[in-house]
């Protein structure tokens, strides 16, 4: 596991670690976008459970990459 980096994050001010080879850059970024997202979720259903949104993010992420994979299937 060569240029493994261990990154520090808070979604919904909740620590995570997570181990991978991105850019600090990148993860900011991931943390970032994840925070923006879980905000807008919780805004439209404000008695939602972060557990709740964070399921319905990630179930529109999966949604979104499968979408991507098709469009590249296709072309």
């Amino acid at each position: 596991m060569a240029n493994q980096r261990r990154y520090k994050g808070l979604i919904l001010d909740n620590e995570y670690i997570v181990i991978g080879t991105e850019s600090e850059t990148h993860m900011d970024a991931v943390f970032e976008l994840a925070n923006q997202q879980l905000q807008q979720i919780k805004a439209l259903s404000p008695d939602m459970t972060n557990e709740q949104a964070a399921t319905l993010l990630a179930l529109n992420a999966l949604s979104d990459q499968l979408k991507m994979q098709v469009a590249g299937d296709e072309a």
